[in-house]
């Protein structure tokens, strides 16, 4: 899998089909939580066939060219529950409302997830298209509704869920090993993050904050990555130490600092 720069980690929990308005079929991803509302992003054409085969890619059409939320398209009967399924989007171009966000690759699959893959093509699989399992979109309409009721998503697999190869999956990457290897900080701290995360590192953005906490100024080599990954280790620890004494985050916080910091400053002079 391509390293992609300021990646971010998503955990994904349904979808809706979409259509451009040169009616090019595309699927909208919706993360797994239900707080979060939301689309995730839209997968087009080039990159469909990347998604789980439980989700059917060659349909007639879609049902929206807008992005609507999670509850409006609930409301509209055209939002598909599905197992839970892990990837990353990057950032594209910018746009009035920020930088584009795109698909990248497919991470992992969630235990169901797997167990879904595994019945495709057998009793149940879905009647439009190869790929289809599962409870795809039927045809006609009052049974169309009814096969779209809503379902309670399934929840995502916490954060350090040991990495299983679900079918047709690739193992993941050796992320240790593209850390040290890294060129720029966002890929780094992609990287890093998907070596480290847990409670404490639960999105880039964390190993982001502590790695300038811990120092400014880094940049990228063989050996000030190594020495980065380190304490960032040393911070997750320390931390992690500190609160299981009661002291509070900040406290906890300014402490493992410290050690991070005498972790890197040590791997740097050594």
């Amino acid at each position: 899998m391509q390293l992609k720069s300021a990646g971010h980690i998503w955990w994904i929990g349904g979808f809706v089909y979409g259509q451009t308005s040169n009616d090019d079929v595309f699927v909208i991803l919706y993360p797994a939580a239900e707080n979060l509302k939301e689309k995730v992003v839209r997968v087009y054409d080039r990159d469909l066939k990347k998604l789980p085969a439980f989700i059917a890619v060659d349909i007639d059409g879609g049902d929206t060219e807008a992005n609507p939320s999670k509850e409006q398209a609930r409301k509209k009967g055209i939002y598909h529950e599905c197992p839970a399924f892990e990837i990353c989007t990057f950032d594209g171009r910018d746009t009035q409302m920020g930088k584009e966000r795109r698909f990248g690759e497919v991470l992992r699959l969630s235990k169901a997830a797997r167990e879904a893959l595994s019945g495709a093509g057998g009793k149940g699989a879905g009647e439009k298209g190869s790929r289809g399992a599962g409870e795809m979109r039927p045809e006609g309409g009052q049974g169309q509704q009814q096969a779209r009721a809503p379902q309670r998503p399934t929840p995502p697999p916490p954060p350090d869920e040991p990495a299983d190869d679900g079918p047709g999956m690739m193992g993941l990457p050796n992320y240790r090993k593209l850390a040290l290897e890294a060129t720029t900080a966002e890929a780094f701290d992609y990287a890093a993050f998907m070596l480290l995360r847990n409670g404490l590192y639960t999105e880039v953005e964390r190993i982001t904050t502590v790695r300038q906490a811990i120092a400014m100024g880094w940049k990228p080599s063989a050996k000030s990555n190594a020495a980065m990954l380190a304490a960032l280790e040393v911070y997750r620890e320390k931390r992690s130490e500190a609160e299981g004494r009661g002291e509070a985050k900040t406290p906890a916080s300014q402490f493992a600092k410290q050690e991070a910091m005498s972790a890197y400053n040590e791997a740097i002079k050594g």
